[in-house]
C-alpha cells in the first residue's frame, strides 16, 4: 500500500507495479493507493488517514530540504510555516518520520531521500544525521545509505553560480 502527499508519482509506482503484476505471476497481490492533499506533519490527524495506521508496506519520500525546496507561499508550506530549523525539524521532520513509523507495518521500509544543506555562511545545516536519529529514536533501524548525484536534479539549484555543492549527497 502507498500513500502518498499530495503527488501523483506514487500513484503511478502502483499503477505500474500492478500492470506488472497483472502479466507477471511474481507479484500475488495488487497494490492500492490514495492521495492526500495535506502536509506530512499535519496528514495524521486526517480521520481517513487513520484507517491505513499499521497497514502501509512502504514508504518513500523526498520531504523539502527546509528553505531550499519552496513549493508555494502558501502558509501550510513548511519552510513558511516553521522559519527557523530548529523549529522546522521539530514541527515538519520530526512529525513526518514519525508518521512514517506509526503508519508502516513492523519489519517494512521507509526509503528517505535526504542531504545535508549548505547555507549562505557555508555552514550545513544536518538535515541527514536529524533524519537518522530521528528515526532510530522511533525504532526505525538503519539499513544502509545509497549516495545519489545532486548536481544535475531538475528544478533544484545544487551548484551554486562559483560551482560549488548547495547540498551534501
Amino acid at each position: 500500500k502507498f500513500y502518498a502527499n499530495g503527488t501523483s508519482a506514487y500513484a503511478a509506482i502502483a499503477d505500474t507495479y500492478n500492470k506488472v503484476r497483472i502479466s507477471n505471476s511474481l507479484f500475488d497481490e495488487p497494490h492500492t493507493y490514495k492521495v492526500w492533499c495535506e502536509g506530512s506533519e499535519v496528514i495524521q490527524h486526517n480521520p481517513e488517514f487513520k484507517y491505513w495506521k499499521g497497514k502501509v508496506d512502504l514508504c518513500m519520500t523526498s520531504c523539502p530540504y527546509f528553505n531550499r525546496e519552496i513549493y508555494s507561499d502558501d502558509p501550510t508550506q513548511s519552510s513558511i510555516k516553521f522559519p527557523a530549523y530548529h523549529l522546522w525539524r521539530e514541527g515538519f521532520l520530526r512529525p513526518t518520520i514519525a508518521t512514517a513509523w506509526e503508519w508502516l507495518k513492523r519489519d517494512r521500509y521507509l526509503l528517505w531521500n535526504i542531504a545535508d544543506l549548505k547555507m549562505s555562511d557555508n555552514t550545513f545545516l544536518p538535515l541527514e544525521q536529524d533524519s537518522i536519529d530521528i528515526a532510530k529514536s522511533l525504532g526505525f533501524i538503519y539499513q544502509e545509505k545509497i549516495a545519489m548525484e545532486l548536481r544535475s536534479m531538475p528544478g533544484a539549484n545544487r551548484v551554486s553560480e562559483d560551482g560549488t555543492l548547495t547540498a551534501k549527497n
